[in-house]
């Protein structure tokens, strides 16, 4: 059988086409394999700080999470500066705090699902920038 999604139950049955073959069985219920996320995590959101954000999205549609999602590679680094690139790994939540990051400053970011057959599609990348230090800006 062709074109069955991974991760998903099935029930077979089994039945004679001409009346005499017989089946140890008249159904089976079989889960195909997990695989690799095919969609990536969804609504990603950014709720900037001073010096840090509060990252927050959605897992991947359920049909696209092709096992049980284990946990999220979050990737950022400065708009201005992709060389910059920092990654960091968290567990099955979809909520996680930067810190450390500069004031004033604009970041992108995107996030992927990870199971246990691998990390999956990386989302749409956001923007968003933190808030300026005050004590760092002139007025003319």
């Amino acid at each position: 059988v062709n074109g069955l999604s991974p991760y998903v139950t099935y029930t077979v049955e089994c039945t004679s086409s001409n009346g005499e073959d017989s089946c140890d069985s008249n159904m089976d219920t079989i889960r195909m394999p997990s695989a690799v996320p095919s969609g990536p995590p969804l609504d990603l959101r950014a709720v900037p700080a001073r010096d840090s954000a509060i990252l927050t999205w959605d897992p991947p549609a359920e049909k696209d999470q092709n096992g049980v999602i284990t946990g999220y590679l979050i990737k950022y680094q400065l708009s201005s500066d992709p060389s910059s690139q920092m990654t960091r790994t968290v567990g099955a939540v979809t909520q996680s705090s930067l810190d450390n990051l500069m004031t004033g400053e604009t970041y992108n970011f995107t996030v992927a699902a990870i199971n246990s057959n691998g990390t999956g599609p990386d989302a749409t990348m956001v923007m968003f920038t933190t808030i300026p230090d005050i004590q760092n800006l002139k007025i003319s």
